[in-house]
């Protein structure tokens, strides 16, 4: 009996040992993405999707068994169109309410740059296989005016840890609305700038730099 005993805690330990993540982990991650802004002001402020790279690091620890987490610090550029309309002003007097008919009009890309701080909270269903899931915060660096700083996401995926290099594929979602923009306007009288809710479909890999077990 002892030792079947044994043997059933030396196969448990193997087990949870086999599935179980480097207790302590710091390393380095990059991310490809492809920014979806949602939005629902009316042509004048439709959007285009973009795409969106990132490079940061990350530190993370085993919690208990098969639950991890992480938290980084990240570099992380997004870029989009966001369509404007240039109006005569009422002096035509087309419009009483001031507005006139379309003068210019035309998109304005609006390239993004961002520090990021995420917090990951990580679970492996196998070996190799994990599902993962936490919240962003995002600073946006190179406009005059941002309504919400920091702003906040959401984010959930899975990915694969078989090989040192790791992978997951993530969705990332904003809990507000944006609003961001330069006070200076144009040359044409326009404002650059958007309001939307961040959605991102994001590819991150990671590579661990040093762990202990």
């Amino acid at each position: 009996m002892k030792k079947l005993l044994l043997i059933l805690l030396f196969l448990s330990y193997t087990s949870m040992f086999s599935y179980s993540q480097s207790k302590t982990e710091f390393g380095l991650t990059t991310e490809g993405s492809w920014f979806m802004p949602q939005q629902s002001y009316g042509r004048d402020w439709s959007t285009k999707a973009g795409f969106g790279a990132g490079i940061g690091v990350y530190a993370s620890r085993t919690i208990f068994y098969r639950f991890s987490a992480d938290i980084g610090l990240a570099y992380r550029y997004k870029q989009m169109k966001r369509h404007y309309v240039v109006y005569l002003d009422n002096t035509d007097g087309f419009d009483p309410y001031g507005y006139g008919f379309p003068r210019i009009e035309g998109w304005d890309k609006l390239p993004m740059h961002y520090i990021v701080v995420p917090v990951h909270f990580q679970m492996l269903l196998s070996k190799s296989f994990f599902i993962r899931g936490g919240i962003e915060s995002t600073w946006l660096m190179n406009y005059e005016h941002a309504n919400e700083k920091p702003e906040y996401n959401w984010t959930l995926g899975f990915g694969s840890q078989k090989h040192k290099l790791k992978w997951s594929v993530n969705y990332i979602k904003g809990f507000k609305d944006q609003g961001f923009g330069d006070r200076t306007p144009e040359a044409d009288g326009h404002y650059k700038g958007s309001i939307n809710r961040n959605n991102m479909l994001q590819l991150n890999l990671s590579y661990p730099i040093w762990q202990k077990q």
